[in-house]
């Protein structure tokens, strides 16, 4: 029973390992690119997602009456002339569950193409997702989850994971690196150093 136990709680541990690594690569990819100071117009389109984040959120939450003006502050700022302040967590709320789909539409909020995963690897992020709020939340007990594989398919999940993980790392060290964000024209108005 007790390496029933561990092996369910590896799932646990394992997705923690995962989210961390998702949720720090974008809060530092966000900062990085803040550094950048990079007018809005700059942007790619895709990151206004992120770079109007909290005009987006005001639009939200205005009422019937505020539709209008606040529609146009949203399309008025994709144009603007100035850096607005990024806000490295804004992605925090939705990055604490990250499923397959969560990891590419947080991709594409920045512009990134999706990872091109096998379904076998799409299906194990998922339920390394689902089985950590089985046991986390007590639908299930870590002795259950534990008792349906053994250490070599936890092995192999894990192999998968940091595939997805280094893959995921890659990206968005490519797209900082390069400066994918910013429209191609625009790019060499920015410095080439990025702060270490």
């Amino acid at each position: 029973p007790a390496i029933k136990v561990l092996r369910g709680m590896y799932y646990v541990h394992l997705y923690a390992a995962m989210e961390r690594v998702v949720n720090e690569t974008v809060e530092q990819a966000i900062l990085l690119i803040k550094d950048q100071a990079v007018l809005n117009k700059h942007y790619k389109t895709e990151f206004n997602a992120v770079s109007l984040y909290s005009r987006m959120l005001g639009f939200k939450a205005a009422g019937y009456k505020d539709f209008f003006s606040k529609s146009v502050e949203v399309f008025g700022s994709v144009d603007a002339e100035e850096a607005f302040d990024l806000n490295n967590t804004m992605f925090s709320s939705n990055l604490q569950n990250v499923w397959h789909e969560t990891i590419q539409q947080t991709l594409k909020c920045f512009g990134i193409s999706k990872l091109c995963l096998e379904s076998r690897v799409r299906f194990t992020v998922d339920e390394i997702v689902d089985k950590r709020n089985a046991v986390a939340h007590g639908r299930e007990s870590p002795i259950t989850v534990g008792e349906r594989h053994r250490c070599d398919v936890l092995r192999q999940k894990t192999q998968e994971i940091q595939g997805v993980v280094d893959l995921f790392v890659d990206a968005f060290e490519t797209h900082i690196t390069n400066k994918l964000y910013i429209k191609d024209h625009y790019r060499p108005n920015y410095s080439n150093a990025l702060p270490a």
